[in-house]
């Protein structure tokens, strides 16, 4: 995995897009706030984030720390 996920669970609304988007990747937990799983892909991790309607999940390249979502 080439990236480093950050998940803002005061900025999660629960919708449950990035799970859906990417199943492999997150997984919702009992209080709808999404989890990155070992499972996830480079691809996977990306669409989640994309599906994400308010921006919660943060994308950056860990060998450069470049922000590259949103």
């Amino acid at each position: 995995m080439k990236y480093t996920v950050r998940i803002d669970a005061r900025v999660c609304v629960g919708t449950s897009n990035c799970a859906e988007a990417a199943a492999e990747a997150y997984e919702m937990d009992d209080n709808a706030v999404p989890h990155l799983l070992p499972s996830a892909t480079d691809a996977g991790i990306l669409a989640g984030a994309e599906a994400c309607p308010v921006g919660a999940i943060t994308v950056i390249e860990t060998s450069t720390g470049i922000q590259v979502y949103p």
